[in-house]
């Protein structure tokens, strides 16, 4: 027993550094007698790979090697690392396209392949395969859209940094320190004024900004104590905030200092967790609350309500950025539980959840679309679908890996998509898609 114990002990041993010599494979070009090239087609964020078939009788296996970062002449693929991830290995000889959809997102991906014969390592030229991403560093605590025009509005909580990106020419338009002073920083809305945009933002507390975009220039601060969960600029001199203060509903404010027109109240607890606007023009406006949705008219002037329709609901959970609203301002979608509404409050239908990781929402310009933003935990990353309205067939879709979806915008041809998160970084995507 003893003997054939020592035997198996040997031959483990010999297995062993076997398996060691063939880690210690090197690059050697020098006499290379086939030709090695790579060649990638890229679409759909997905690559496909292609190779001719190595002619060699000693062969032994293909390696393909990507990285984020130029690869450098003589690399050893021998194990993925932080900066070299090995995406195929096979010893299949005819084995020769590869298509790679789990691409990490960034600007440019860089590949390489290896043949392994004769203990060494054979490599092809780099090559590199570019990308449609805008990559912003972030958590994109902040996100707005701005209607007709290029720019995303991007707050970073942790750098206290708000920027206006251009998601066209993918460059930062402006940036400027900011206080961050409340977890809750999505009460902001952009009006025009003397036909440029500017952006109201409440930054927490007792932090109220009036900014002109793109340059993020101040024009404006008001020390006023507001705690709310929206803010509306109106068409005209007034601005609407939902205010968290028990029972208070919405208050009509004056734009040249903040100061209160009028404060509406209810009876009720939860109220005033989001406040949308469907026709500026009409100051028609729907409140979303837990458990209920409120739509009326204001008067901007004086601040009465008047027509108002009220329903309550089944969820407590509602939307804290733009409320989508469809291209007459007929339907619109207050709450995550994806239920459709028309401007009597009658239920028109409901969004099919892909699963509980539902994000945001958004009719397409021409009202023929709607598209879906998930957090998809099958693969962990975004899925976006496209659904026909108001058959809800899904008509499109797309995944990206490693990003968390924060927004979407439905614009002409597509959408601008926002991701946080991107490869475990303190970075944002935004990225256009046509589905």
């Amino acid at each position: 027993m003893k003997f054939y114990g020592n035997k198996l002990f040997f031959g483990l041993l010999l297995a062993l550094s076997l398996a060691a010599c063939k880690e210690e494979l090197v690059i050697d070009n020098s006499d290379q007698n086939f030709p090695l090239s790579l060649h990638a087609e890229s679409g759909n964020d997905q690559v496909t790979l292609r190779w001719d078939v190595a002619n060699v009788s000693s062969f032994e296996k293909y390696i393909l090697v990507r990285s984020r970062n130029p690869i450098p002449t003589g690399l050893r693929p021998v194990f993925s690392t932080s900066e070299f991830e090995i995406v195929l290995q096979t010893d299949s000889v005819q084995k020769t396209e590869f298509v790679d959809q789990a691409l990490p997102i960034s600007e440019k991906v860089f590949y390489k392949l290896y043949v392994g014969f004769n203990d060494r390592f054979v490599e092809s030229a780099a090559m590199d395969v570019s990308f449609d991403n805008f990559l912003v560093e972030g958590n994109g605590a902040v996100i707005r859209f701005v209607a007709d025009s290029n720019w995303v509005i991007l707050g970073d909580e942790f750098t206290g940094i708000l920027r206006v990106v251009d998601y066209n020419t993918k460059k930062t338009k402006s940036q400027r320190s900011v206080p961050f002073t409340n977890s809750d920083n999505m009460c902001l809305d952009v009006a025009v004024e003397n036909g440029k945009s500017v952006l109201y933002w409440w930054a927490g507390y007792n932090n109220f900004y009036k900014f002109s975009l793109p340059e993020l220039t101040q024009l404006n601060f008001w020390s006023v104590p507001f705690s709310g969960f929206s803010v509306l600029a109106g068409s005209g001199d007034k601005i609407f905030t939902t205010q968290y203060d028990f029972n208070q509903s919405f208050a009509v404010r004056r734009k040249t200092d903040m100061s209160v027109v009028r404060e509406h109240y209810r009876t009720d607890y939860y109220t005033h967790r989001t406040l949308a606007m469907l026709d500026k023009s009409t100051h028609r406006i729907v409140e979303a609350s837990p458990y209920r949705i409120m739509v009326y008219n204001v008067h901007e002037t004086t601040g009465e309500v008047t027509n108002m329709v009220e329903k309550n609901t089944n969820t407590s959970s509602v939307f804290n950025r733009d409320m989508p609203v469809s291209k007459n301002g007929q339907y619109f979608i207050p709450q995550y539980d994806g239920f459709m509404y028309d401007q009597n409050l009658n239920l028109i239908l409901q969004i099919p959840f892909q699963n509980n990781g539902y994000a945001d929402i958004d009719f397409s310009p021409d009202g023929q679309f709607i598209y879906v933003a998930y957090l998809d935990f099958s693969f962990g990353g975004a899925l976006i679908q496209k659904f026909k309205f108001p058959s809800l067939e899904v008509v499109g879709s797309r995944q990206l890996n490693n990003a968390s979806p924060r927004a979407l915008e439905a614009v002409e041809g597509g959408v601008i998509f926002v991701g946080s998160g991107v490869n475990g970084l303190n970075q944002v995507l935004v990225k256009k898609l046509v589905l």
